[in-house]
């Protein structure tokens, strides 16, 4: 693996509970005297950087490792232990399944023989919610041949599964979980890497994403993604179809940017969704909102550079750049995330950052150039969120009313050359967008935790000769989202841990975190460490997914991979492939203090999605309401002042409602409108000219 230099930097923002962050004025002082990224950048076979000592300001939050939330929070499993232990390229998705009746599935790739991998497949084990436990672990793979990067669904009382082999990916079906035989449906012959999900009103449309590196117009391994659907169980599959813009040349790099992996599927009724991240191109998902029949487009955020025509590009590689532009601390997602779609039809997304070095950049040629930085962490979106100009997506740096305010105490956040690079995903930004981190609707967490609660963050070994990083993913990583039936969010994800070191290489083992949010919308600080009790001392935890939909209020499942040795075998030439265990992993939130999951909760929120426009406004001003349900609406508009200036009842009906409200009586300045519907209430800023 290469040797990478970091400095751990964060934004100091004291929101009490276990938070670990430090203040705006330390980062950028810390910041301006750093080298430069490029300067410490180094590739796969470069030598080793030397090691930068972290400290923290002095206001950082300091709590010792043992009053992180455990107590009877959780429950796990070892589930099974494979010598195989590369379980994905980037991101993870739909590996763990659940019934109604508290029962569960997990899957990994799985091989517990040798290195030569001749028994690759399908590692599955089963929990029996009646007897509350797991079963034996697998002795042998689900399939009849090599196979890897299973996904399972629940179906009906049954359960349906698909991984690749060489013949394409193959679908296979059971009508009764935990036992019986496989039976092989279907075959995808272009399809690799597959994820599959469950929509529709009786839960019975399947569909499934994945891709395929093949020859297109000339370029080898030029990528695609494929996905099709079955009305009938699997046995029968729509055409494959490309979802990111069929043919069109116009969109066409799309396709070569997103790879293995790189995508991520969830449903619930009617919605689906397919996300794409990675670090050379926006975050965005395609969504269908009638069982995969047509498609559109949500951007999450923008690619953070903008052409020579002003407008952000959509992909990038090195030579969209003129000579002399240097993008080398561009902050971008980490090709790790994670999507869930809850029961109102809200669109949960989740991922992690990093800053990206081009492949290229004076000379380099390393498969993954990234310069692991101070600017990490995960980022948390969800559908409602809308910013100034009424739209949902995070805007680009300079679209934001807080922008100007940013550029002023720090000019360095815009790099101008030929094309602007422009640090949307900057933390302090991020932080600002959502309202000192408050906001229910945008959330960023996953920093290094001050375990030992000395003030500072220890690992400074980081750099070293035995600095174990991970291909393409940043240091707070593979975030995995679930949702349960109240709109409750739980998130796992791992990051370096300060108080777990391995000994021999003088490094933290990564830890497992859970992170929560209740139904009304409060964030819970007290993450939940899953690496804290004594089994899990010596367990490097990596690899970590989630089912996104829970069946039962505030119960959440998850999985991880645990391996006393870091670093992975097929990456970093290890002697032997060491044991990894699959850890299973249930969440009950019921159990903590002040958890907000009650029943007057339950009630539906009406309002899938809602904005206003035009945005500066000089007339009317239209409220666009996406409505998952007919309902009667209350639209207020308040000054800065908070004063109440106008009012409007309206119905919605099911679909896109446009309702206007007439501006010419109010003065130029900054207003709000407040939406409330069945009890939930969305509030948007606009501005009259």
């Amino acid at each position: 693996m290469k040797k990478v230099l970091f400095v751990m930097l964060a934004l100091a923002i004291s929101m009490g509970g276990f938070a670990q962050r430090f203040n705006d004025k330390a980062m950028k002082s810390l910041v301006k005297n750093a080298q430069k990224p490029s300067e410490v950048m180094v590739g796969r076979e470069a030598a080793p950087a030397e090691a930068m000592p972290f400290t923290a300001p002095q206001n950082m939050v300091s709590v010792p490792a043992e009053h992180y939330r455990d107590g009877g929070s959780y429950e796990d499993w070892s589930t099974m232990e494979t010598k195989y232990d590369l379980q994905s390229n980037s991101a993870i998705g739909n590996r763990v399944a659940v019934w109604p009746d508290g029962s569960a599935a997990v899957v990994e790739t799985w091989d517990n023989i040798d290195d030569s991998w001749s028994n690759r497949g399908t590692g599955y084990n089963f929990y029996n919610a009646e007897d509350e436990d797991f079963g034996d672990q697998p002795e042998a793979r689900v399939e009849p041949l090599k196979s890897g990067w299973p996904t399972i669904v629940a179906y009906g009382d049954g359960e349906v599964l698909a991984s690749h082999n060489a013949n394409g990916t193959t679908v296979y079906y059971r009508a009764t979980k935990g036992e019986g035989d496989w039976e092989e449906l279907y075959t995808f012959a272009e399809m690799t890497w597959p994820r599959l999900a469950v929509s529709g009103p009786n839960k019975d449309i399947l569909h499934i994403v994945g891709a395929d590196q093949t020859t297109y117009n000339g370029i080898s391994n030029y990528n695609f993604v494929y996905y099709s659907r079955s009305l009938d169980g699997g046995h029968t599959w729509s055409e494959v179809i490309d979802p990111l813009f069929g043919e069109n040349e116009s969109d066409a790099i799309y396709k070569n940017a997103v790879s293995a992996d790189d995508y991520v599927i969830a449903a619930n009724g009617n919605d689906v969704a397919i996300l794409f991240e990675g670090y050379s191109y926006e975050v965005f998902y395609m969504i269908s909102h009638d069982n995969g029949e047509t498609w559109e487009k949500q951007n999450v955020t923008r690619y953070p550079v903008r052409g020579t025509d002003g407008e952000p590009l959509h992909a990038i590689t090195w030579d969209d750049f003129p000579d002399g532009v240097c993008p080398d601390t561009l902050f971008t997602s980490d090709n790790s995330h994670s999507i869930a779609i809850d029961n109102n039809g809200t669109v949960h997304v989740v991922f992690g950052l990093f800053t990206w070095h081009p492949n290229g950049y004076e000379g380099t040629s390393s498969m993954y150039s990234y310069w692991v930085s101070y600017n990490h962490g995960i980022i948390y979106w969800n559908s409602n969120y809308t910013n100034d100009q009424g739209g949902h997506e995070i805007p680009m740096f300079g679209d934001a009313a807080i922008d100007a305010e940013l550029l002023e105490e720090d000019p360095t956040l815009i790099y101008n050359g030929d094309m602007g690079i422009a640090n949307t995903l900057y933390l302090a930004r991020i932080d600002a967008l959502a309202n000192g981190n408050t906001d229910p609707n945008l959330h960023w967490f996953g920093y290094c935790v001050d375990e030992n609660g000395d003030g500072d963050w220890d690992n400074t070994y980081i750099g070293g000769d035995n600095h174990v990083v991970y291909r393409s993913q940043g240091l707070s990583t593979q975030p995995g989202i679930s949702v349960d039936e109240n709109g409750c969010v739980a998130i796992i994800y791992n990051t370096e841990s300060e108080s777990r070191i391995n000994n021999d290489m003088g490094e933290g083992y990564r830890t497992a975190w859970v992170t929560l949010k209740d139904a009304a919308g409060q964030w819970y600080d007290e993450e939940i460490n899953l690496s804290a009790r004594a089994q899990h001392q010596r367990d490097e935890a990596f690899f970590t997914t989630a089912c996104p939909y829970s069946l039962e209020n505030g119960m959440f499942w998850f999985c991880y991979s645990a391996d006393m040795v870091q670093g992975l075998y097929l990456d970093d030439d290890q002697e032997d492939p060491t044991q990894n265990k699959l850890w299973a992993v249930r969440v009950d939130a019921n159990n903590i203090t002040g958890w907000d999951g009650a029943e007057e909760h339950n009630a539906v929120n009406p309002m899938t999605s809602a904005r206003v426009y035009p945005n500066p406004t000089s007339g009317n001003l239209y409220v666009e309401v996406n409505a998952s349900s007919d309902s009667e609406v209350v639209m207020t508009v308040f000054n800065i002042m908070g004063q109440k200036v106008a009012e409007k009842n309206a119905s919605i009906n099911t679909g896109i409602n446009t309702t206007s409200i007439n501006t010419n009586e109010l003065s130029s300045g900054v207003y709000f409108v407040t939406v409330k519907a069945n009890g939930f209430e969305k509030t948007m800023k606009f501005v009259v000219k």
